[in-house]
């Protein structure tokens, strides 16, 4: 029995101050019988001039033992302080290191409270917590996890910084993330999304020397605003993604223009009255029409693209597209392999060429293989562009920008973006001057981040990360819960 005694001893926190007097196995698990064994101190003046007052018996659940729950019941003294100088007339026995004052559990079932709740959340946290011997319900585990601890370390200056935003509730409410890209971690979560906001933390932090970002004015203008000392740098994704959103846009047109073209060159004749589907077209398109000049002539009044989508009847990111868009914006046209098979067979009938009777080609997939460098294009994928490029050859030139500014990006050659960007502005292509022009008014940022090696990569993985702990939540816990669990976790002091 001593020998196990023993054993059991070394196994409890602070063992070298606590002595097992008796151990119970009982219906709801094990009991451990432990005492204080160490000389009395008063906390308040250190003196051990002390007598003894009273006792009383304190309850302890700790870790479990091979499944089993385990209670540690500890008999603590009360003593009275000899010292006559001394504000403390009577104190108890304590162990910090064992338990927190008043608490019914260990400070290291506490902690593995938390660390589950941390990586789990509450319900499948707790339904673990059960099955390994811990119960704990909901409510504990996520209150583990919201309770303030100190931190494992001074989390040190931030010198790289990484903002991005991330979505309470898509196109309506928005948050913002903040990492320091140096150390790869999550060091502050805001609830907002705005610049003054952003630049009331950075005024916080006048340590910051660069902050990388996505294309959004609204971290640019706070950046200005609360560290004009710290440079910017545009994220590369977001250049990339935008600059693959304008060539769709293009490709769109260009297919467009083709149609066109294609029907005026084969002179098939407009008939003086319009089929049912051809009516039915032309009063969608003009209903569309009425709803972009209105959201045009909203915009110039200076409202919000929400308020202008409620107004209308729009969805906001329809609302961004038209405002942004240099001319009336026609429907996309569907590649549909259906009817461009039945097309080829009836041109075939009629004699026609049938290397142009194509016209009908996803934008989406086109834009992607003009971005894409010609020894990554695959046999299959390549016989596809050339029958697109077939039917609009003007897309060569807007291959061979594309695949410049990509160029650009991947062999940090910044002294060819000005020159790049008077070649798109100077081309036929609307929507690449558009972001030719945006790319201007950021220069400097975008010259950065083609020389800089940080980008927001790491931060966009955090805020996978975030969504996955939102979805689990189940709208339960508000953003103290979400910010515990984003932010890297603290052992307890």
């Amino acid at each position: 029995m001593s020998q196990a005694a023993a054993v059991i001893r070394r196994s409890l926190p602070q063992s070298e101050q606590l002595l097992v007097e008796e151990i119970k196995q009982t219906e709801g698990g094990v009991v451990l019988l432990v005492r204080i064994d160490q000389p009395p101190r008063c906390p308040a003046c250190s003196s051990t001039v002390v007598s003894r007052h009273s006792e009383y018996q304190r309850t302890l659940h700790d870790l479990p033992w091979q499944g089993q729950p385990v209670t540690i019941v500890l008999r603590t003294r009360r003593f009275r302080c000899r010292n006559g100088q001394c504000s403390q007339k009577v104190f108890a026995e304590r162990l910090p290191g064992l338990a927190d004052s008043r608490a019914r559990v260990t400070r290291r079932q506490k902690q593995i409270v938390r660390l589950v709740g941390y990586a789990l959340g509450g319900r499948p946290g707790s339904r673990l917590l059960h099955r390994l011997g811990l119960p704990a319900s909901t409510d504990t585990v996520l209150r583990r996890v919201t309770q303030s601890v100190a931190p494992v370390s001074d989390p040190g200056k931030v010198r790289i910084l990484g903002v991005d935003d991330w979505a309470w509730r898509k196109h309506q409410k928005y948050g913002t993330m903040l990492m320091d890209l140096e150390r790869g971690r999550v060091i502050d979560l805001l609830p907002v999304r705005s610049a003054a906001s952003f630049a009331e933390w950075l005024r916080s932090h006048p340590e910051v020397e660069l902050i990388t970002r996505d294309r959004c004015g609204l971290y640019a203008d706070g950046g200005r605003q609360g560290a004009p000392a710290a440079a910017q740098i545009n994220d590369r994704y977001h250049l990339v993604s935008n600059l693959s959103e304008a060539v769709e846009r293009e490709v769109q047109q260009l297919q467009i223009e083709a149609r066109t073209e294609l029907v005026q060159r084969q002179g098939r004749p407009t008939p003086g009255k319009l089929t049912l589907i051809e009516a039915r077209r032309q009063r969608c398109r003009q209903a569309r029409y009425e709803r972009y000049l209105a959201a045009k002539e909203l915009g110039r009044q200076g409202h919000t693209q929400l308020a202008i989508g409620e107004k209308i009847g729009m969805k906001p990111e329809t609302v961004a597209r038209f405002l942004h868009a240099p001319g009336f914006p026609e429907r996309q046209i569907r590649s549909d392999r259906r009817r461009d098979q039945a097309r080829f067979l009836q041109d075939q009938e009629r004699r026609l060429q049938p290397s142009l009777t194509r016209t009908h080609f996803a934008a989406g997939r086109v834009a992607a293989l003009l971005m894409k460098p010609p020894k990554q294009v695959s046999s299959e994928q390549q016989r596809y562009l050339d029958h697109f490029l077939k039917v609009c050859p003007a897309a060569y030139k807007l291959r061979k920008l594309a695949l410049q500014f990509r160029a650009m990006l991947r062999w940090r050659r910044s002294h060819r973006l000005q020159p790049w960007i008077e070649k798109a502005l100077a081309s036929p292509f609307s929507f690449l001057g558009q972001f030719a022009r945006s790319l201007r008014r950021d220069g400097p940022a975008v010259e950065r981040s083609i020389t800089r090696p940080w980008s927001n990569g790491p931060l966009e993985g955090q805020i996978n990360r975030l969504k996955v702990s939102k979805r689990q939540r189940y709208g339960r816990a508000g953003f103290r819960l979400l910010k515990a669990r984003v932010l890297p976790f603290a052992e307890a002091a």
